[in-house]
């Protein structure tokens, strides 16, 4: 009896032996794609010059994971020694390992982006490790692990706090880099529409004229080709004549030649004698700008750029697109644009992943709070002045298509933290910066002159649910008219009673006066700011009398007279912006303070150097800057307000 029920028992096992092995040998194929379609793979054989740690990793077979937590408690033991190379090294070899460790390569981009950049001399040298942290992130670690939301949340986090912010001495040479490098990928984006309804129509040109095409763009050369044949011998002729490759380096000079194309248009509009002629001393120029290859040289420049910016930078032009209709008209020029984009794609990424049991792994608020941050870096900069071909030219101004979308997307963080999260933690992470920016926003819009759209964030800041109803201070003050609030934001606090703050608020709204008034061609922006820093010149210069001209107990003095200080800041910014921006910028603004900044610019060093250069056949001071009729009395005015300053050691604004 008992040998029969073994034998059952034995049977039973057997088959069910027989069906598991079965099962198995169907699903492992299944299992191997999956894992191969994820990357769910470890490395399986070492590479020559690569670490001994790899090689003996990998003969480790099952015991990998202990190895790989060994190392990775060593790499930590380094990095805090400060023996950071060190660190790097055995970092990439755990990467090599087990690509799936997210916290590994975050580790990996932090110490060339941080610990290591900054050990370094140069901004070049710097950069060159920031930028291997960025390229470690969106080349190798995000594609390994494509919907990790930590290893977003970082190169995000790199972007908007080592590139964008200001605690690096090298910042600036930073956001240049960044700049020059996507003015390359993507060429230098359209002229924006100006006008009442500028926001949604910007959003739409940007993705019909500068992201679209790329997007649709062939995916091949042959396919090219086959659209226009013209294209075979125009890729023919660059290679043998310029010899050109179609990669960045092929963009980067094609960019240099439009760059100096563009220039000599805008200069020689209008003018008998032209100023400016296209001369590169590079061949690629004359094929670029022949007219018989235009429209095969549009459509292999935009395939160029599609193969690119997937190939190299592992980004969507779908969801660029998306995220331009999304956010708004998003210049990838800028830093902040990257963080935005990054931090974004992790939580649309990371989103998909969540589950019942997995919700609680997933921390959204930290990662949406970077997208917020970004579109508020966007409106505080989002406005870039950039040349290629003019390196000293990078200057930023407040972009008001982004005001709505920081409120926008705060609703939408707060709802995916209630759901994913703690909504009150969302509530009080994303709320604290709330009323700065409404309050921001305010005085941002009265300054353009859009009233109206002032007195509706006015609105929002009163009827916010979040105000202190208790306060009655602030009560008083939001129950004031728009005019009266804005003075008073003026000159509450700090604003009014620091020279640095106000010389930065005056400033700060000449320069997008200029900017974006003057160079931009947008007449309501120029007169509005002018306006504004008009205002707060006056209520300082007033509130602060008993220090205006004389140095007071604390060393604080007065501004020069308004119409002198726009003078000073506009020949200021032509030259730190210098050809062709300047005299564009200067020929724009009106006769007054264009004779004004003319006797500044032809008393600085810009005149001897341009007069000099015009005797190898350059244009001399004058053809760049035109005096106007009134510059002789504006010289005698300008002359008698530098003898006063001398005698009272007045200072200027900075």
């Amino acid at each position: 009896m008992n040998m029969r029920r073994d034998t059952l028992i034995q049977l039973v096992a057997l088959a069910l032996m027989v069906v598991f092995l079965s099962a198995s040998a169907i699903l492992t194929g299944e299992v191997s794609a999956s894992m191969g379609r994820n990357r769910l793979v470890y490395s399986d054989s070492a590479e020559d010059g690569e670490p001994k740690e790899v090689a003996l990793g990998i003969a480790m077979g099952a015991f990998r994971g202990v190895f790989v937590n060994y190392l990775w408690i060593r790499a930590n033991e380094l990095k805090e020694e400060g023996r950071y190379y060190e660190a790097v090294d055995l970092a990439k070899t755990i990467t090599r390992l087990q690509p799936r460790f997210p916290k590994v390569w975050a580790f990996h981009a932090w110490n060339l982006a941080y610990n290591i950049s900054v050990t370094t001399q140069t901004p070049e040298e710097r950069w060159a490790w920031v930028e291997s942290g960025i390229r470690l992130l969106r080349n190798q670690g995000i594609p390994a692990n494509n919907n990790d939301l930590i290893l977003h949340k970082e190169l995000a986090w790199i972007y908007l706090h080592k590139v964008q912010g200001f605690m690096d001495d090298a910042h600036r040479y930073y956001k240049h880099q960044v700049a020059r490098e996507w003015t390359i990928v993507l060429g230098a984006p359209p002229v924006r529409p100006l006008g009442a309804d500028t926001v949604q129509s910007a959003r739409q040109l940007y993705v019909d004229k500068w992201l679209r095409p790329v997007a649709d763009a062939p995916d091949t050369i042959e396919q090219v080709y086959a659209a226009q044949p013209l294209a075979r011998e125009l890729v023919q002729r660059l290679e043998r004549e310029a010899e050109a490759s179609l990669d960045m380096g092929f963009l980067e000079r094609f960019e240099m030649v439009s760059s100096l194309a563009r220039t000599a248009i805008q200069m020689n509009r209008g003018s008998d004698k032209p100023l400016v002629s296209v001369q590169t001393g590079d061949p690629i120029a004359e094929i670029v700008l022949d007219p018989k290859y235009l429209d095969a040289g549009k459509l292999l420049l935009r395939h160029v750029r599609r193969r690119v910016l997937i190939d190299e930078y592992h980004m969507e032009p779908e969801r660029m697109i998306r995220f331009t209709l999304k956010f708004g008209p998003l210049d990838w020029r800028h830093a902040a644009a990257h963080s935005l984009y990054w931090s974004a794609r992790g939580v649309e990424e990371a989103v998909l992943r969540i589950g019942e049991v997995n919700r609680s792994d997933f921390d959204f608020v930290n990662t949406d709070r970077i997208v917020i941050h970004s579109v508020q870096e966007l409106f505080r900069s989002g406005l870039l002045f950039y040349d290629i071909a003019n390196p000293l030219l990078y200057l930023t101004t407040p972009d008001a298509a982004f005001l709505d979308t920081y409120s926008d997307y705060r609703e939408e963080a707060l709802t995916r933290a209630g759901v994913f999260g703690d909504r009150k933690r969302g509530q009080s992470e994303f709320a604290n910066g709330q009323e700065n920016f409404l309050r921001d926003a305010i005085r941002f819009l009265y300054r353009r002159g859009d009233k109206q759209r002032a007195e509706d964030y006015y609105r929002k800041l009163r009827t916010a649910p979040w105000l202190n109803i208790h306060n009655s201070e602030l009560i008083h003050e939001l129950s004031l008219p728009l005019d009266e609030f804005v003075v008073h934001e003026i000159t509450d606090g700090d604003r009014i009673t620091s020279p640095s703050v106000a010389a930065q608020e005056i400033k700060g709204a000449l320069t997008a006066a200029f900017l974006e008034g003057l160079l931009g061609g947008n007449t309501p922006v120029f007169e509005g700011n002018v306006a504004y820093a008009r205002m707060f010149h006056q209520e300082y210069q007033s509130t602060q009398s008993f220090r205006v001209w004389l140095a007071g107990q604390d060393g604080r003095m007065g501004f020069p007279p308004f119409d002198i200080l726009a003078a000073q800041v506009l020949a200021s910014l032509v030259l730190s912006v210098n050809v062709p921006q300047g005299p564009l910028m200067y020929q724009a603004a009106p006769p007054e303070l264009r004779a004004r900044t003319y006797v500044l610019l032809s008393m600085s060093q810009a005149k001897p150097a341009m007069d000099q250069m015009a005797q190898q056949g350059s244009p001399e001071f004058d053809s760049w800057f035109p005096p106007p009729p009134s510059t002789d009395g504006a010289r005698q005015e300008m002359l008698a307000y530098i003898q006063q300053g001398s005698s009272n050691g007045r200072t200027e604004l900075k």
